[in-house]
């Protein structure tokens, strides 16, 4: 049986450093990965959430022909902050009002669908954003009462 030579030993001191180094940065960057993907699912599964909701809420809600821009943001509120009024804090971090979109599809005047949106939102997410481009989006029939105030 030989021993190992003393140099032979030298060359491999730092050897196991080295090894958890480099496995250490490779471990890390996928678990940040891991991190920056979960993240965003998480924003996008609670802006599907609220968008959903707001136009379930859309379909039964009364629409004033006369003043359709109270109909729109009331609607932009509930997605943004989870009730009609411009109250709290925003379901997801950095959307606003801006970033979503009411579109009311009509025949003659009287709404058939109502489709909302989010447009323009991107998830600052820890390596990167990532942009949501009219996603998502929610189309429903309207089924709510039709009055006109200014008639």
């Amino acid at each position: 049986m030989t021993r190992p030579s003393p140099n032979r030993k030298r060359q491999q001191r730092g050897a196991a450093l080295v090894e958890f180094a480099v496995s250490w940065a490779l471990l890390w960057a996928m678990f940040a990965g891991l991190f920056q993907f979960g993240y965003s699912f998480m924003v996008y599964n609670r802006l599907k959430t609220t968008v959903a909701n707001a136009a379930a809420f859309a379909a039964r809600m009364e629409y004033d022909t006369s003043n359709t821009s109270a109909f729109t943001t009331s609607l932009k509120n509930l997605v943004v902050y989870g009730d009609l009024t411009a109250s709290g804090v925003a379901v997801v971090p950095g959307l606003t009002t801006g970033a979503v979109s009411v579109q009311i599809t009509s025949s003659s005047g009287t709404p058939q669908y109502v489709t909302i949106s989010v447009t323009g939102f991107s998830v600052n997410a820890v390596f990167g954003n990532f942009s949501f481009a009219g996603k998502p989006r929610a189309t429903t029939a309207y089924y709510g009462n039709l009055i006109c105030s200014g008639c």
